[in-house]
């Protein structure tokens, strides 16, 4: 059986088709979950107008708690489809369990795996198949409490399927801090680059918690 260090060396050696380009900053807007076809729609024109290629909203959303909006499901991929034809903006939402994983494919550009679902290793089997049979590309959100090697031996339960389009996303981890959210670690970023060839972005948003500080960390 191969070892931590041979599978994180053959991660490091992958070629994977970049959802961001170098020569610019690439930002993913939208609303976490979608609520109504007026409030996507309306987020999606400012989105379009700031010149940005991505949208992301949430049609289906995992909560702490039971009693928390979990989202629209079918009706709000149905929404994403439109916009998708309406704006020409590229599509991202979160695909949540092994059951909605075809009809996200169905309706979305990428495929996000959310920070609960990054050891879901189910999940990312499946995701990883789909997402190679139907050229599709996989956004992975470090778990709020994984380490780096964690998180890119997660990368190969998708890769081992077939597919290598995947991004990371540094969303924070859970520390002793209580003035925001989560703590974004920054310094994954560049361990990442180090030991692979994974594209990376950062979601400040989701970290602090707090819109105003959302910019500041974004520098």
């Amino acid at each position: 059986m191969e070892n931590k260090k041979e599978k994180l060396e053959r991660i490091k050696d992958k070629d994977t088709v970049k959802l961001i380009e170098e020569s610019y900053i690439t930002v993913i807007a939208g609303p976490c979950a979608i609520e109504s076809w007026e409030q996507l729609d309306a987020i999606a024109k400012v989105v379009k107008d700031l010149g940005l290629s991505f949208i992301r909203g949430g049609a289906y959303k995992p909560r702490t708690s039971p009693y928390s909006f979990q989202g629209l499901g079918e009706k709000g991929l149905k929404y994403l489809k439109e916009i998708n034809v309406k704006y020409g903006l590229k599509t991202v939402t979160e695909v949540t369990n092994t059951e909605n994983v075809d009809i996200i494919a169905d309706n979305v550009d990428v495929l996000q795996i959310g920070t609960r679902n990054m050891s879901n290793f189910e999940l990312l089997k499946k995701v990883g198949r789909v997402a190679n049979e139907r050229n599709k590309k996989v956004l992975l959100k470090r778990g709020w409490a994984s380490s780096i090697k964690e998180w890119l031996l997660a990368v190969e339960y998708i890769t081992l399927r077939g597919n290598t389009e995947v991004v990371l996303c540094e969303r924070g981890i859970r520390t002793f801090e209580t003035d925001t959210r989560f703590t974004l670690d920054l310094s994954a970023v560049p361990v990442i680059k180090k030991l692979s060839k994974l594209p990376i972005i950062v979601d400040p948003s989701h970290a602090v918690g707090q819109s105003d500080l959302v910019i500041p960390m974004s520098r």
